[in-house]
């Protein structure tokens, strides 16, 4: 069971940031930056929306070198989520988090994404498997100067236990879809909570 989860996730996910289904309005790219905690992140991000029952998705799959070997990544951590909105933004959504590997956390609540001059969201998961209890989240993108540079990052706070994780990136473009990407990222899972971040972002 646990192989065939892995093999379901992993083919959600694939879907989600491979498709070339232009109608579904999907997206995807690719970072590669360096943590001042001396470790590099490698992570997969993309999306989908204009799905079947009018649904859309959204997840990312990173992974970090160790720090003594950069040629050796750690096994993959990986969100994924899939969601329903009416036409206030207001709707329910179902996640799943994990490393791949011990089995990871499915939660089911409700999102909020509003229509504003830029993208704007927050998520709340009252329910979860494996007595995770709730989460709470926003999370949001603003581009400038006619997409040339841009603003997006996250919250979520987890009430069992309690930790916060958080990121705030800027990017500025370089060249055609290839980007600066400069991030401020704090895990309250890690024992060094702070690190600043930078690397390059390629838009797919």
């Amino acid at each position: 069971m646990k192989a065939l989860r892995k093999v379901g996730i992993g083919a959600l996910l694939a879907g989600a940031l491979l498709t070339e289904d232009a109608s579904a309005g999907s997206w995807a790219k690719v970072t590669s930056q360096h943590d001042s905690r001396d470790f590099s992140t490698l992570t997969l991000t993309g999306g989908a929306s204009g799905l079947p029952f009018g649904t859309s998705m959204f997840g990312f799959i990173e992974s970090e070198t160790q720090k003594t070997n950069r040629d050796n990544l750690k096994k993959p951590y990986g969100e994924l989520n899939l969601k329903k909105k009416t036409q206030n933004g207001l709707g329910v959504i179902a996640e799943y988090n994990g490393d791949f590997s011990s089995g990871g956390v499915n939660r089911f609540g409700l999102v909020f994404e509003p229509r504003l001059p830029l993208f704007l969201g927050a998520k709340f998961y009252p329910l979860s498997n494996k007595n995770n209890g709730v989460q709470i989240g926003i999370y949001g993108s603003k581009y400038f100067n006619k997409g040339n540079e841009y603003i997006e990052g996250f919250m979520d706070y987890n009430f069992k236990p309690r930790r916060f994780v958080g990121e705030a990136q800027f990017g500025k473009r370089i060249k055609n879809n290839l980007y600066g990407a400069t991030e401020l990222r704090y895990n309250g899972f890690k024992p060094r909570n702070f690190g600043i971040a930078a690397g390059l972002e390629l838009k797919l």
